[in-house]
């Protein structure tokens, strides 16, 4: 068993910056030991969501080579992953050769796990991490999965199931990132734990905010508080609700290549009207709780505990009406002691610890794929 320190590095479809997680492992506990919120530059930022984008959308940037763009991206962010893990070194005063391994997600370009040949592409060079930081690193976790016929994700579900299960109650664990995920962990332990992606939670959201508030020296709608200036809008919500990939059974993932401001804009000219912007901040927030509402109640159980994690957990009012919808008071991991902030890092060191453990870490009632696969590629230093 190789126990003892960890890092997981975690930049989500939100773009919003690296969280590290500093995890020690003994035996079968986790605890996170140190945490840290990463920036990444506004310039960087723009980059990739071009890059991330169907088309190139800014004009700044003009209509480059996009090959040529995302090469560059990949090291830049290989440098970024590895300065961040540097930084929350240089915080503990931790040496680098305590650390076993880092575990890194790096940054999604493009999900398609149901095109005809599948693939899920990150970028950030986990060379430049190893080198840069002196420490093997783990990188490329998705793509074994998706080799043995799965989705390549959701991959957090089986830490949750490691780390959140308990035979007392039936557990919901609802990531709310970029993308809204679930895990059902039933607390009979004989029953297959299943997770999905829900659709979009933050990205949309976001992409209205910002396009309407550029100046803003906020990243999201704090607090809601343009969504609380708002109606929501019922044609736009039916519309928004009606795309195929709700229908579609689980196992299934998404991305903001999907759900992205193109498809929003679609949308909103097929309500035939003018809307306002505030009332499309509104139906986008109704329409999260909606499709994350949906999906658990199409699982059909009974008595279940949700614990949120992620950006969204924050946003107290998508709580309060998810809670309303559900008929159950969702709560946060921390509530358990796991700070949601950090849990899909955690999950990326675990994962990295799985690789050199040599264990497998896809859940394949999950992911769809056809049996358990060890995931991840190992760089040495």
């Amino acid at each position: 068993m190789n126990d003892g320190l960890y890092i997981g590095l975690m930049s989500g479809t939100s773009i919003d910056g690296i969280d590290v997680a500093l995890v020690e492992f003994s035996g079968s506990s986790c605890q996170l030991i140190a945490s840290l919120d990463y920036p990444i530059e506004p310039d960087v930022k723009l980059k990739l969501s071009n890059i991330c984008s169907q088309r190139i959308v800014n004009d700044n940037l003009g209509f480059e080579n996009r090959i040529e763009l995302m090469a560059e991206m990949d090291v830049v962010m290989g440098h970024l992953f590895a300065d961040a893990c540097n930084a929350i070194l240089k915080q503990g005063n931790i040496f680098a050769s305590k650390i076993q391994a880092i575990g890194s997600h790096g940054q999604t370009i493009r999900h398609r796990a149901s095109n005809k040949h599948p693939f899920s592409l990150q970028i950030g060079d986990a060379n430049i991490i190893a080198e840069k930081t002196g420490i093997t690193t783990v990188a490329d976790f998705r793509r074994m999965d998706i080799a043995a016929g799965g989705q390549g994700a959701p991959l957090a579900p089986a830490f949750h199931n490691a780390i959140l299960r308990s035979e007392k109650e039936n557990r919901i664990i609802l990531n709310l990132g970029g993308i809204a995920n679930i895990t059902f962990l039933p607390k009979d332990t004989t029953q297959p734990v299943i997770g999905f992606d829900t659709g979009t939670a933050n990205t949309l959201l976001d992409i209205w905010y910002k396009k309407h508030h550029p100046n803003s020296p906020d990243d999201f709608d704090k607090d809601a508080q343009f969504s609380e200036k708002g109606t929501v809008h019922a044609e736009l919500l039916r519309l928004l609700l009606s795309d195929p990939f709700f229908k579609s059974p689980h196992p299934k993932s998404t991305g903001r290549e999907h759900f992205c401001l193109n498809w929003l804009l679609e949308q909103i000219k097929n309500a035939n009207e003018i809307i306002k912007v505030e009332d499309v901040q509104r139906t986008l927030l109704e329409f999260t709780v909606q499709s994350i509402s949906d999906s658990i109640k199409s699982l059909n159980f009974l008595n279940y505990r949700v614990l949120a994690c992620g950006g969204g957990m924050h946003n107290q009012c998508l709580l309060n009406l998810l809670s309303d919808k559900l008929n159950v008071t969702v709560q946060k991991t921390n509530y358990l002691n796991v700070d949601g902030d950090y849990l899909e890092a955690m999950t990326f060191a675990w994962l990295a610890k799985q690789r050199l453990d040599h264990k497998p870490s896809n859940l394949p009632s999950v992911t769809g794929a056809s049996k358990s696969k060890i995931l991840g590629a190992i760089y040495s230093i």
